[in-house]
């Protein structure tokens, strides 16, 4: 499946009060701001249009949705996860049509991560697809890595996956874990998809997220979306990213906007990023 693939429309500056999310003691605040465009290729009007995106998540270790800033009526949703994504409707398009907008989130920022529950039990143990926990390979270099407690085992995961894999630069497709081990090589994705795989291996929750790595505000381009691990360790899920050799700090940095999963939690299925139901085409 391609990851690099937002919700307008035309009208004025609308800024919709936002789902609950967790209580968080925000030491910092982020804005994000990015450009969106929508586009009729052909010749023909186009009926009724649905554009759906992530925005930046309400995460357990210290991250909540602040504001949304559209100049276009949309509707916000969240789930279970904490996913928060964004609706826009449109009633028609005309032919060879195109609209750019900007789209601006802000989300409050813990500088490290907070305690909180896992989740649901098993959830972030299981064997998925590009997370093949169960493969034996994974579990032979698992058991191998495995150390006194859970801590110093994640120690030695993200120092093996950091030293035994090989940047490949960006690459269209998710390959997994098992691809990641086999070959030495992947891009983000796979780096974070075998530190969670062989962290789930030694019973440590985990997960991988995609979003962006943001120290300061900024304006994301298509080519700045990354995928890190999460791993539940002592109370608190905490960023390992090893492509990034980031290990547990800094969080406040990393700006998730999905959990990755090979189950669909929401409307927008297993897209990356963002999802369109009809014929339109979008850019971000």
């Amino acid at each position: 499946m391609h990851r690099r693939q937002f919700v307008l429309s035309t009208g004025a500056l609308v800024l919709l009060a936002l789902p609950a999310g967790p209580a968080i003691a925000a030491s910092a605040t982020r804005r994000l701001r990015f450009s969106l465009a929508l586009s009729n290729p052909g010749g023909e009007a186009l009926g009724t249009q649905q554009f759906l995106c992530y925005l930046p998540a309400n995460l357990e270790r210290g991250q909540k949705l602040r504001s949304v800033e559209l100049a276009a009526q949309h509707t916000l949703q969240t789930d279970r996860l904490g996913h928060n994504w964004l609706e826009l409707k449109l009633d028609s398009f005309p032919p060879y049509g195109r609209k750019q907008l900007g789209l601006t989130v802000t989300v409050d920022m813990a500088d490290g991560s907070m305690p909180s529950p896992a989740g649901q039990p098993g959830e972030w143990l299981r064997t998925e697809r590009y997370i093949e926990t169960g493969h034996p390979a994974i579990q032979v270099l698992a058991q191998q890595l495995k150390a006194a407690t859970a801590l110093a085992t994640a120690r030695e995961i993200f120092e093996w996956v950091r030293d035994n894999l090989n940047y490949a630069g960006y690459l269209s497709d998710d390959y997994g874990a098992l691809y990641a081990l086999e070959h030495r090589r992947g891009d983000c994705t796979e780096y974070a998809q075998l530190v969670a795989a062989l962290a789930r291996a030694s019973g440590i929750p985990s997960r991988v997220l995609g979003g962006y790595v943001a120290p300061r505000d900024m304006a994301p381009v298509p080519g700045d979306y990354h995928n890190w691990a999460e791993l539940y360790i002592d109370g608190a899920w905490r960023v390992v990213d090893a492509q990034k050799q980031a290990w547990l700090e800094p969080a406040g940095d990393y700006v998730g906007f999905r959990i990755c999963s090979d189950t669909p939690v929401n409307a927008l299925g297993l897209a990356h990023r963002f999802a369109v139901r009809g014929s339109l085409r979008a850019e971000l």
